[in-house]
This record gives C-alpha cells, structure tokens and sequence, in this order.
C-alpha cells in the first residue's frame, strides 16, 4: 500500500513537473502556455510499468533537468549583464577573470602583451610546447586556480599523422598529471586558434582541423572541458597580424573574452 501511495505521488510530481518544465525551457514570460493534457497522459502511461526505484530514478532524472535549465537560465542572465557592463566602462576583465588562469602559448601571451588580464593569471610564452606547462605546473598547483584554460600546440604542429599522435599522447599525459594534483580546478582546454588564409595552405597547417578532431576526443575521453573559438573568427580577417597567425588586442578585448564568458559561463 504504502508503494503504490509513493508511486502515485512520484507520478502525479511527473505529470505537474512535465509542463512547468516546457514553461521555463522556452523562456518566455509573455505568456503561459497550456498544459497538454496528453503529454502528461503519455508521462504516465510510460511510469504504469516501473518499480518505485526504477520510477524514482526518473523522476530525479527530470528535476536535474529541469535546475539545469534554470542554472543556465540565471548564468546567461548575469553573464549578459556583466558584458553590457564591460562595454560600459563599469566592470573590467580583470574582475570577470579573477579566478580564472591561463597556460600557452604566444596566442595567449596576447592577453599579458596588450595589458588585458593581471600577468600573475598568465603563464605564457611565445614558441611554447607542452615542455612548458610541465615547467608550469609546480606553480599552477601551489596556487590551486578555479578554472585553467590551457592553449597549446601551434607551435608542436608536423604535417605527419604521428606529429598528431605523439602531441595527443602527450597532452593527455600532462592533463592527467594536472587533473590528480588539481582535482577541483575546472580544466578548460581550448582548441587550436585558426590561421589567416593567407597561411592556412601551408603544409603543417592543413592539418590544424585534424589537430583540433583528437583534442575533441582527447576531451571527452578524460571528461574535461573543450572551448573552440573557430565561431569568433568568421568574418574577421582583420584580427590576424602581418604573419597570419598572431592576433590583435580587438580580438581579445571585443570578442574572444566576451566569447568565453558566453560559451564556458565566466563571470564575476
């Protein structure tokens, strides 16, 4: 008795839950939609053969769902605020970006060389390897960062498949390291920047694509974070320096943080 009591209310939270949850996921508040009856007959319809556990999984499954939804909701909000701000003059980068750190290369020493972010959040250098965020990682580890965004592997390009190779086995050796001695700082690895066209034909830098493929996959397979900012570059060749490579303070300042903000949920 006292099962098919839990169940009922398990269903009865279901079939409540269901349209409330279509509500929030549209994000208007113009106007409330009606409920649809028959969803919430399908929604019970599909609970009549479950067990109370195999019941209660799912309807923990929903609200997760649904405080997903609400979280982004909120993050997406503050995250728009905060950039009208920046574009005002009443909030700097350097607040949004106070727990976040980054490791790489030259195209991250962008953000140090055009006094965007502190230089103690930046461990960068021009014609950086992964040699170098080994060197780094002592330091980044006493200081137990938030969030770590990671940018290498431009400079470790080869036009052969086992250049490819020998840099995904390495990458994942050095985020495995960082992952056990960090294991609460939220690791964001971003893809290879994309090169001008006026570049991009050359041999080693066709196979950027095939880079940025494995480090999608090197990604999920260590349950880390990937950020690819190929969206930020449509459009605007104008951000590439004289070499087709190296970016202008525009990038940086206008788009790419703002980009990061969006997509990664960065905010003060």
């Amino acid at each position: 008795m006292l099962k098919r009591l839990i169940f009922s209310a398990l269903v009865l939270l279901i079939i409540i839950a269901y349209p409330l949850y279509n509500i929030i996921a549209s994000g208007s508040d113009k106007s409330m939609p009606s409920a649809d009856v028959s969803k919430g007959a399908f929604v019970l319809e599909s609970y009549a053969g479950l067990s109370v556990e195999k019941a209660d999984q799912k309807v923990r499954a929903a609200q997760k769902k649904r405080e997903d939804v609400l979280n982004r909701l909120s993050a997406n909000k503050l995250v728009e605020n905060q950039i009208r701000l920046l574009d005002k003059g009443k909030l700097s980068y350097r607040k949004v970006f106070e727990n976040v750190y980054f490791a790489g290369d030259s195209l991250m020493n962008g953000l140090e060389a055009y006094n965007i972010l502190n230089s103690k959040h930046l461990f960068t250098q021009v014609s950086a390897s992964l040699y170098h965020l080994e060197g780094v990682t002592g330091t980044l580890v006493s200081i137990r960062p938030q969030v770590l965004i990671l940018h290498y592997g431009l400079n470790m390009i080869g036009d052969q498949q086992y250049h490819v190779d020998s840099f995904i086995s390495q990458y994942t050796k050095d985020i495995k390291a960082l992952r056990k001695k960090l294991p609460d700082t939220r690791i964001i690895v971003s893809l290879l920047f994309p090169v001008d066209t006026s570049v991009a034909t050359a041999k080693r830098f066709k196979y950027v694509s095939r880079y940025n493929e494995r480090l999608v996959r090197m990604c999920k397979e260590l349950g880390v974070e990937y950020l690819d900012s190929t969206p930020v570059f449509k459009g605007h060749n104008e951000f590439y320096g004289a070499d087709g490579i190296h970016l202008s303070a525009s990038f940086y300042s206008k788009y790419w943080l703002k980009y990061i903000m969006r997509e990664m949920e960065i905010y003060a």
